[in-house]
């Protein structure tokens, strides 16, 4: 069921394994922008419906944008592709190649742990493949600072990196965020309130930037893909907690290399139980520890 959070936006909710996965539909009178399309089978399952129950035809979605490249924020694009024929389907120029391309995300994101003798699981690996859907080309790409007006309603689209390189937001003028996974508090919560995964983010100086930026801005809305929507006191609460991980991990990592060198994959363990801990996806701490070392060492 679509949610109304501000005037003619609208939260579509579902379900991904344990966690929340939202995306958002913005309607004003000259057409509607779809921002992510989940994982393969999203758009057919929850979208459409949630369009039907608003009374919007797919004809009237002129514009979906993926916030960034992993399968839970853009593996419905074949289907928006058929359902939205007018539509243009666009993301940051940053994470486009990822988006269009199975093997190039799978070799540049998912496979990045494997140089450093970590892996996901075969079964992983075959969800996030079936996840990530059919390749398909995008439209263009959108950057920062564009303004995308529907008619009534208008979104400013704001360049978040860290989580990755080209990670989008949409800033609306009633002070309503619209951020994915910009900002990931201590890592990702199930739908009873537990920690179960990491939160992780490629780009150090970047991730901490974005959160100062979002601290700043302080929105009256914050909506992410994976926690329940904030709005006033909480906002910052989040954003604070998002900045404690990091610092909280770079301490950890601190201590243990104290020790003497150690490999990623020896550190991760330690780290988890520091910041964590993640029953599931825990190679995924793998990402932001790699981001702490590789700031250390200004590579």
């Amino acid at each position: 069921m679509p949610v109304e959070i501000a005037p003619g936006v609208f939260r579509i909710e579902s379900r991904l394994g344990s966690r929340r996965l939202a995306q958002w539909l913005l309607r004003g009178s000259e057409g509607a922008l779809l921002l992510d399309t989940g994982v393969a089978g999203t758009v057919t399952e929850t979208v459409a419906p949630a369009l039907r129950e608003l009374g919007l035809a797919p004809e009237q979605v002129v514009e979906v944008i993926d916030s960034h490249a992993d399968v839970d924020h853009y593996g419905g694009n074949a289907e928006a592709r058929k359902l939205f024929g007018r539509a243009r389907l666009r993301a940051h120029p940053l994470d486009r190649p990822l988006i269009e391309s199975w093997e190039t995300i799978a070799a540049e994101r998912y496979g990045w742990y494997r140089a450093r003798g970590l892996d996901y699981p075969a079964e992983t690996w075959r969800w996030l493949e079936q996840a990530a859907g059919p390749d398909i080309p995008l439209d263009g790409v959108v950057e920062a600072g564009e303004r995308i007006d529907l008619g009534g309603l208008a979104a400013e689209v704001m360049h978040l990196p860290g989580h990755s390189r080209g990670h989008l937001g949409l800033l609306l003028g009633d002070g309503t965020a619209l951020i994915a996974d910009a900002a990931m508090g201590r890592g990702f919560l199930n739908l009873a309130g537990e920690l179960v995964s990491p939160p992780p983010y490629l780009d150090l100086a970047a991730y901490r930037a974005t959160i100062e930026r979002l601290r700043e801005l302080s929105p009256a809305r914050l909506e992410t893909a994976h926690f329940a929507p904030l709005a006033g006191a909480e906002v910052g609460r989040f954003l604070a907690r998002s900045a404690r991980l990091v610092d909280d991990l770079e301490a950890a990592i601190d201590r243990a290399l104290d020790d003497g060198p150690r490999t990623l994959k020896g550190l991760l363990p330690e780290c988890a139980a520091a910041v964590g801990p993640y029953p599931e996806m825990e190679v995924e701490l793998a990402r932001s520890i790699g981001a702490h070392l590789e700031a250390a060492l200004g590579e």
